[in-house]
């Protein structure tokens, strides 16, 4: 066999032979059909497909050979086998992707005159292949083609191929566009890559799975069968070279094993890179299995085919919902939240590092089209399928269809949407997603169609967010990016926000979303791709991308005039030689007087705030002696409601009482220890005296007491006595607190 690679088209036209009297003979086979096309190879970055061609000749003689296009134009002659004994010769030649349909020719080298010209044409395209199950079906469905075919760009460009009993190939017109779904679907191709001829290949049954398909004893779905269309598709010795693959309305229930479940039939491997045997058993999960007596590997060849991965479709709701997952009465909806799963496991499979060269990179996942129909007594019925009575159903589904191959295999030069930025307003008044593709928009703001208003909560301009997994009722486009505001007040730190969880619709209400048309509120990004207004926004963004940055606040409890302050139930006890107090708090500081940090009863500790913003500090030991008599710090180290951490640190055994204000040590008294305790019978006051004199008033941050002393103002090791923390319900509810409720 020889290849020849790169035959390049001249202008020379073809000239009608002469007569002549040959000495030798040279046929050419036909191509089993008229109008065959080839595969380019785009999926691996080629643009020629490899061309076999046969036939018979006189022994010994040099076959050469040139392609003829129907436009005039031909190749040059190129030799290409020398015919051995048997008479019979076969080649590989190489053509470049092309608009026309082409003839091969040969001749005999040594009598040109001798020549023979392919009785059928063949073409230089994609070789597309769909599986799946009834969504694809109806793009190809005259059963439920309810609305006209746009004019088709060109004729002749698009040829689909189906199994209906026997093989049906139908070459679509103007004049026969089959149905408006495949027009629709047609029209991307020849408007995107006017030049390439494309084949589409249905692999779909309705109501199937992988498992039916692959399991001859499963009457379910015939493999036969699609061996068969396949046979019929590549009778020519050409290969497909995209199928596309969004198969998740039965196999979804696989939720979470999707992928271990099923990698196994897309590569011929374990998702470790363990071979698999076919037949085999396949097992997932902890005891899922199935028979698989095919894999995809018999069908297709990793060195001219790989997947085009673009994801599950949206899957829209049947009854009332909570949320994306939950039912209007609370139970977990299965359908929905293993679709979920299936996605992100979808991913995996197609990300994982022993798929080889099998998979494309994700395209895009076809989100916002229309499913279902009224039912004309006020429900909505089928939706589950695209429907076929409105342009934005099948057709908008077959034209995402044909962007997602498009675009996967490189033929296009936009990214898939991605809602990769992110940023939380610091205070917590909204939050802002936006793509890297292009400005965020949807089908209703781009048709200038008026918005859903205020029918029901979750009506808003942009659905599929969730916030803390409840819809968001506030979700609007604020100059290309979705601005999402919280249910209520601020967001906090702890808040969490989610985009296209469960079928990836956004709608909770049935049928009441279905009649709004819901669907036209999902978000798209418009890159350019030809005959629709964007492209969906890809589901399940990044948790990384989504993740929360507001700082966390600890809680705090505001006091007054009148409290709250804090009393020890419970005197010290013996043997306390050392204690420490940590108050972070932003205070008022007193215009005259002071104020009590804290303080025991008989005044044995004590801790204030005097008007010049000064600590003063006494200590008193257990046999009466004043170790720390009133010693101030210099004035301002504590400001008028400004958030400060105090730390008093008081050892009676190695004698020193030191203060450190936010880290800084403003005090250091050392003193001549005495009886190293304080007394048992004392009390601890925080906040104010007993009968709640001098109360601070101020925001309390938290407020901790150790009956143990660090030298360099640190936690002191080892558990504290006492903490003080809001929120208020909490303070108001402890056992120490005295005087007005805390705010």
């Amino acid at each position: 066999m020889t290849i020849l690679l790169g035959l390049a088209m001249g202008q020379t036209r073809v000239q009608d032979s002469t007569p002549f009297v040959a000495q030798t003979q040279i046929t050419i086979n036909p191509f089993s059909r008229d109008r065959t096309l080839f595969d380019s190879g785009a999926a691996f970055g080629r643009d020629s497909a490899e061309i076999p061609l046969s036939g018979t000749g006189t022994s010994g003689e040099t076959v050469q050979l040139r392609f003829v296009c129907e436009d005039g134009t031909s190749s040059n002659w190129v030799d290409t086998v020398v015919i051995p004994a048997t008479g019979d010769w076969e080649a590989t030649a190489t053509h470049p992707r092309r608009a026309n349909w082409i003839r091969p020719e040969v001749r005999i080298k040594s009598e040109p005159a001798t020549r023979a010209v392919g009785a059928n044409r063949f073409g230089v395209g994609h070789v597309v292949a769909l599986w799946g199950q009834s969504e694809v079906v109806r793009i190809r469905s005259l059963a439920h083609d309810q609305i006209a075919a746009e004019q088709l760009l060109a004729d002749d460009m698009v040829q689909a191929i189906w199994m209906d009993g026997v093989p049906v190939l139908k070459h679509l017109t103007d004049a026969d566009p089959h149905t408006a779904a495949l027009a629709a679907m047609a029209n991307v191709f020849l408007e995107e890559r006017p030049n390439d001829k494309v084949a589409i290949v249905f692999h779909a049954v309705s109501g199937t799975g992988f498992r039916e398909l692959v399991d001859d004893s499963n009457a379910g779905r015939s493999w036969q069968d699609d061996a068969a269309l396949h046979a019929f598709a590549t009778a020519d010795g050409q290969h497909v070279g995209l199928p596309a693959v969004s198969w998740f309305a039965s196999p979804g229930a696989l939720a979470e094993h999707y992928d271990d479940a099923l990698f196994p039939l897309f590569t011929g491997k374990k998702l470790d890179g363990s071979a698999v045997t076919f037949p085999a058993q396949i097992t997932y999960g902890a005891s899922g299995s199935y028979t698989a007596d095919h894999w995809f590997g018999e069908l297709y060849d990793p060195a001219h085919t790989r997947w085009v991965p673009f994801g599950p479709h949206r899957f829209d709701i049947s009854k009332d919902m909570q949320s994306a997952t939950v039912t209007a009465l609370g139970a977990m909806q299965d359908n929905l939240s293993n679709k979920q799963a299936a996605r992100l496991a979808w991913r995996a499979m197609v990300g994982n590092a022993n798929a080889g060269t099998w998979f494309l990179p994700l395209g895009p996942e076809p989100l916002a089209y229309r499913n279902g129909e009224p039912d004309g007594m006020g429900s909505w019925v089928d939706q589950s399928h695209p429907t076929g009575d409105h342009d934005d159903g099948a057709a908008l589904y077959a034209r995402l269809t044909a962007h997602a191959i498009l675009q996967s295999s490189g033929l296009t030069g936009w990214s898939v949407p991605e809602f990769d930025m992110c940023s939380w307003e610091p205070s917590g008044t909204y939050v802002e997603v936006w793509s890297s593709a292009g400005p965020v928009t949807t089908l209703r703001a781009t048709r200038n169609e008026v918005a859903l208003g205020a029918g029901l909560a979750h009506w808003t301009d942009v659905f599929g967010w969730q916030i803390n997994g409840s819809p968001a009722s506030r979700a609007e486009l604020v100059q290309g990016r979705v601005r999402i505001y919280p249910e209520t007040g601020s967001f906090s730190a702890t808040d969490v926000i989610s985009f296209g969880e469960g079928g990836a619709t956004g709608a909770v209400k049935f049928p009441e979303d279905l009649y709004a048309e819901t669907y036209k509120n999902l978000p798209i990004v418009d890159v350019g791709a030809a005959r629709v207004d964007g492209i969906s926004v890809r589901p399940l963004p990044s948790v990384a991308i989504l993740a929360n940055t507001l700082v966390a606040t600890t809680p705090s409890f505001v006091t007054g005039p009148s409290g709250p302050h804090f009393k020890d139930t419970v005197t010290l006890g013996a043997g306390v030689g050392e204690i420490q107090f940590a108050l972070d708090l932003a205070m008022s500081v007193p215009s005259s007087g002071s104020r009590t940090l804290m303080t025991t009863t008989g005044n044995y500790l004590k801790l204030e705030v005097l008007p010049s913003g000064s600590l003063r500090v006494r200590v008193r030991d257990a046999d009466g002696a004043v170790k720390v008599n009133n010693i101030q710090t210099a004035s301002g180290v504590i400001s008028d409601l400004v958030r400060s951490k105090i730390v008093l640190s008081v050892d009676m055994n190695n004698g020193f009482a030191r203060i450190w204000v936010d880290e800084v040590q403003v005090m250091d008294e050392a003193f001549t220890p005495g009886s190293g305790v304080v007394p048992d019978n004392r009390i601890l006051l925080l906040l104010a005296t007993a009968n709640g004199s001098y109360q601070v008033e101020g925001t309390i941050h938290q407020l901790d007491v150790w009956k143990s002393a660090s030298s360099d103002g640190s936690d002191p090791v080892g558990a504290g006595y006492k903490t003080l923390v809001g929120p208020p319900a909490a303070v108001n509810a402890d056992a120490w607190k005295l005087g007005a409720d805390a705010i």
